[in-house]
């Protein structure tokens, strides 16, 4: 584990500079001869020192004589890490401080050794139920390790379910399958991943499946024969609000990395045009291999800025607009999120209002459009569509066809709180153009 060891504090620093967890993660463990195992406990310690750091921070700070933001960017993740280990892992607290002290020498960092071996074993004593804190707001974002702007708005918006939200943000989420019925039934792909080692379940959706994998989800031959894709239970119940039919024209306007797209072109059983957009031409071909894999003809990909009016989309039967958001729902799959200022906030409510008014256009009378998001925000929800209702003459709310169980209805708008009605928090709303 000393070299695993050493790959995840690699990864760490490179994080703090820049960039995105999975993609920082992805990018070393590439250039890396690992076994499974020692990939396992890369990533467990590296996702786990992310979602984990302001409350690492914290212990760890109570321990330093000087900012921890002032040591050297190897030994600060050192630390964390070795913390991790100890409060986190079923890595003996006495392991996890020798190891981070001898990592020191392996990097080079010897001076340090003395600083990690001191602070580490304070620092596996330290509680946050002991400390003193100038407002809850601050106490429960040291806690659950969100930002501050982050925790605040939970408390405003959910003041009866922040701490449940937040517990369901450690929550490890089952990979949830969508069934390619083109190619099979959701019985018949549980009976073949069953021969591949693949324990599942049925999920909540129709046509969905709950997964345990032991290696990627993408390694299985059931995947390479396009027999599923691998899409959150929330974001399959908005490509489905749709009700995308055989033989009609489908807008999907913010669609990479294409699950939306490929539940909404098997509903329409593989005719008519599903024209499937991304502002990010780079993102495109992750589309148009995934419809390749299902085996769907149905499927026509176009960058496109879903904020610009594009003649060519006109006369569209059901839009999807699952629009660019703050993620604030999925913070459990994406640990980066946590962090987030919440600066700039205002230019992106701007954004989803002119997608939202821009697909309007597009839309035929008595056709349906479905405004999505990933987050539990009311301003990039509720506040939006209420916004272009009132200015939008012709269009009115409609029931979701299926609404899951702990899901809360808002004049017809749907919201599902992480904890509540599954690990991951959503937005949707159905309109219809009369």
């Amino acid at each position: 584990m000393d070299k695993a060891r050493r790959i995840a504090v690699q990864a760490l620093v490179r994080q703090e500079e820049s960039g995105f967890a999975n993609l920082v993660l992805n990018a070393v463990l590439e250039h890396q001869s690992l076994p499974a195992r020692d990939k396992a406990f890369v990533s467990a310690l590296f996702y786990g020192v992310t979602e984990r750091l302001l409350t690492l921070d914290w212990c760890l700070s109570r321990c330093l004589t000087r900012p921890l933001q002032k040591l050297d960017p190897q030994v600060r993740a050192i630390l964390r890490s070795g913390l991790y280990q100890a409060r986190y892992m079923q890595v003996p607290q006495a392991v996890a401080v020798n190891e981070s002290v001898e990592l020191c020498r392996a990097l080079k960092k010897s001076s340090a050794s003395g600083l990690v071996n001191a602070v580490l074993r304070k620092a596996v004593r330290q509680e946050v139920a002991d400390g003193r804190f100038d407002s809850e707001a601050q106490r429960l974002s040291v806690m659950y390790s969100v930002s501050l702007p982050v925790m605040q708005l939970l408390q405003n918006e959910y003041p009866q379910d922040c701490e449940s939200i937040l517990k369901a943000f450690f929550e490890t989420p089952q990979v949830a399958l969508r069934c390619n019925t083109l190619k099979t039934t959701p019985q018949a792909l549980a009976e073949t991943l069953a021969q591949e080692g693949v324990e599942t379940q049925p999920g909540w959706l129709e046509g969905s499946l709950l997964a345990k994998f032991s290696g990627s989800p993408a390694a299985t031959e059931a995947f390479r024969q396009g027999l599923y894709h691998v899409q959150g239970l929330a974001s399959q119940l908005a490509a489905c609000c749709v009700q995308a039919q055989p033989g009609e024209t489908v807008l999907d306007l913010c669609a990479a990395p294409g699950g939306k797209t490929l539940t909404m072109a098997q509903c329409m059983e593989n005719t008519g045009t599903l024209y499937s957009c991304d502002a990010v031409a780079s993102r495109l071909p992750l589309i148009e291999k995934a419809a390749q894999r299902a085996g769907l003809a149905n499927v026509t990909v176009r960058e496109n800025d879903a904020s610009v009016y594009r003649e060519e989309f006109a006369g569209a039967d059901r839009i999807l607009c699952d629009v660019p958001c703050s993620g604030l729902g999925i913070i459990a799959k994406k640990p980066d999120i946590r962090y987030k200022s919440l600066e700039g906030v205002e230019q992106l409510h701007q954004l989803q209002a002119k997608i939202l008014a821009t697909a309007s256009r597009y839309l035929k009378k008595g056709g349906r459009l479905v405004y999505s998001t990933c987050t539990i925000d009311p301003r990039e929800n509720q506040q939006i569509v209420r916004a272009f209702l009132a200015e939008t003459p012709g269009f009115q709310l409609v029931q979701p066809p299926f609404v899951p169980q702990g899901a809360r209805l808002e004049e017809g708008m749907m919201t599902l709180l992480p904890g509540q009605s599954g690990p991951d928090g959503f937005f949707i709303a159905i309109m219809e153009k009369l």
